[in-house]
């Protein structure tokens, strides 16, 4: 059905004397693997490097991961402003032209009317980018407060995208998390956009949560993994998962070298090595931590960066899993490092492109 009309539509242009451009839709099959969110990179002032996102998104295209995020993340995101937010959604398809990887961008918001406006919004960015492959994600707005509120959230959502989304199943402490059976009904009712699954339920019931989402395919397309990846090499082995979002965009080369890994069929020794990997990367405890916290080293060794310069909530609550705080009000901050971690951090760096290149 979707690609009659698409037909449709380039014949009707070609009618009418000229050829109308078709926005690039990803394929199910594009939809998996690694889709790591990219941090947003500061000036030393705490305005945004545009040019340093496109940097970004280009080096996690050449790491060889399929697809690639930004604007979904507790990485203080909700600091940027609605014009900072749009200005880079249009940066980063501009830095996806020509290129394969599947730019997926964050629609949210504190309500339903505003979580609408980014997806509004990223629409017209792929009107404006029709080869760039686009694709969305979102959480529940942070006022929901029931299941069925999600639902009719994100039935609203559904007459406004025209793209493969993403459902974040985490939205903020407030929220409640989807049910397995309403994220199978949404996608059953959209079938053409719904179906997309970042399943990041509390503790181990992502893992049995997970098991559902896949026993529900193909109704449920892709179920991907959540929480920085902790879980994703049982959930891949185990529970047909067949993706992850993580907030750990430094670590991209590894994350693809694991995909092909397990693409190539190995379910052994070598995936336990990469997955080994990539957790030891993620796990270096008493360092600065956060999404914004020594990672941030790797990308400034790599180019990408220009520093490791953050907003933050001026009242923030850092943890491995982001940055919390309440209001818009934010203040800079610098990842401070030690010379002793700086050389246990070029180690890491160099042990990292070592494995990768193997």
């Amino acid at each position: 059905m979707r690609k009659m009309k698409i037909i449709l539509s380039v014949l009707l242009g070609l009618i009418g004397g000229a050829a109308v451009a078709v926005a690039a839709v990803p394929t199910p099959k594009e939809m998996r693997g690694p889709f790591p969110i990219m941090s947003t990179p500061y000036f030393e002032d705490g305005s945004v490097d545009f040019d340093g996102l496109k940097r970004e998104l280009g080096w996690v295209d050449n790491s060889g991961c399929p697809g690639v995020i930004w604007g979904q993340s507790n990485d203080a995101i909700d600091l940027l402003t609605t014009e900072e937010k749009f200005r880079g959604f249009e940066g980063c398809a501009e830095a996806a032209e020509g290129r394969k990887i599947v730019l997926t961008l964050g629609a949210n918001g504190a309500t339903t009317a505003q979580m609408l406006e980014m997806a509004a919004e990223i629409e017209r960015v792929a009107e404006r980018h029709p080869g760039v492959r686009l694709a969305i994600i979102s959480r529940p707005p942070d006022d929901v407060r029931s299941e069925a509120d999600i639902e009719r959230a994100w039935n609203e959502l559904a007459k406004v995208a025209k793209r493969p989304v993403i459902f974040q199943t985490y939205g903020t402490p407030a929220t409640p998390t989807p049910s397995v059976a309403l994220l199978v009904r949404l996608a059953r009712e959209h079938p053409e956009i719904f179906g997309y699954v970042k399943e990041e339920a509390e503790g181990y019931s992502a893992v049995e949560r997970m098991t559902e989402l896949s026993a529900a395919k193909p109704v449920i397309k892709t179920a991907m993994a959540g929480w920085g990846g902790w879980q994703w090499l049982m959930q891949l082995r185990q529970c047909g998962c067949e993706g992850l979002v993580t907030e750990r965009c430094a670590f991209a080369p590894v994350l693809a070298k694991l995909w092909r890994i397990h693409e190539s069929g190995e379910r052994g020794l070598p995936l336990t090595e990469a997955y080994a990997m990539f957790r030891l990367l993620c796990d270096q405890r008493n360092f600065p931590g956060g999404l914004r916290g020594y990672p941030l080293y790797f990308l400034e060794k790599e180019g990408v960066f220009r520093n490791r310069v953050s907003r933050q909530y001026t009242n923030s609550r850092v943890t491995e899993g982001g940055s919390f705080g309440v209001g818009k009000a934010w203040k800079l901050e610098k990842v401070e490092l030690t010379p002793l971690q700086c050389r246990e951090l070029d180690a890491l760096h160099r042990d990292m492109l070592e494995f990768v290149a193997k």
